[in-house]
């Protein structure tokens, strides 16, 4: 539609509008009508700010070199902080979950001891040699399954091949079978291993073939 302009009865103009005119309206007029059924300029002013408070605050504000490296210089500080505080209540941790674990271990071994004290209290007048034998191999089976139950495992290669990580060898024997050769003849002490950790190695004897001279 076209705005038109009349004359009023006292010589003024009048504005109107023309509704049979045919003409596209110009482009910026407010009359306008989209196809969504809204102005153009209020589609405008929903998309572009008309006054400054509405304007919302940037998410990253661009700062001065030296509030940028004061703002970083702050955030190293804290992550620092943050760490050591991290490091010392694990270090904390650690220490106060190896002292449980001490702990339990230490009251296991206090029953062992217990039956070990009662072996050597027996009176020597109303026992005989093979009592105190077998009290003492029943203490020794006890303190064995206690240790295996904290994770403790014998080195005993009798008859497996010699290795030098595992064992120590102090003496040699001679074979003159081929197949026995480097491999473990006699256990002379047990070794023991916790998880990966090698408390001590097995003391062996190892074989060693000769050949026969003709």
């Amino acid at each position: 539609m076209k705005r038109t302009k009349k004359q009023k009865p006292n010589g003024g103009l009048e504005e109107g509008i023309d509704a049979t005119s045919a003409e596209a309206p110009e482009a910026g007029d407010p009359t306008e009508v989209a196809e969504d059924g809204t102005a153009p300029d209020a589609v405008a002013a929903e998309d572009t700010p008309g006054h400054i408070d509405e304007v919302a605050a940037p998410d990253d504000e661009e700062l001065e070199p030296e509030a940028e490296l004061a703002v970083l210089r702050d955030r190293h500080l804290r992550l620092a902080a943050e760490f050591d505080n991290f490091r010392r209540r694990t270090r904390k941790e650690l220490f106060e979950a190896g002292e449980r674990a001490r702990a339990e271990l230490a009251g296991e071994l206090l029953e062992v001891l217990d039956d070990l004290q009662r072996v050597a209290d027996t009176p020597c007048e109303g026992t005989t040699t093979e009592a105190l034998h077998q009290g003492t191999e029943l203490v020794a089976k006890k303190l064995t399954k206690t240790l295996a139950d904290a994770g403790m495992e014998a080195v005993n290669p009798l008859g497996e091949r010699f290795d030098p990580n595992l064992h120590e060898a102090i003496l040699v024997a001679p074979t003159d079978d081929e197949s026995k050769d480097e491999t473990v003849s006699q256990v002379v002490r047990i070794g023991y291993r916790l998880g990966d950790r090698l408390l001590r190695p097995a003391q062996v004897g190892v074989f060693r073939h000769e050949e026969e001279s003709a």
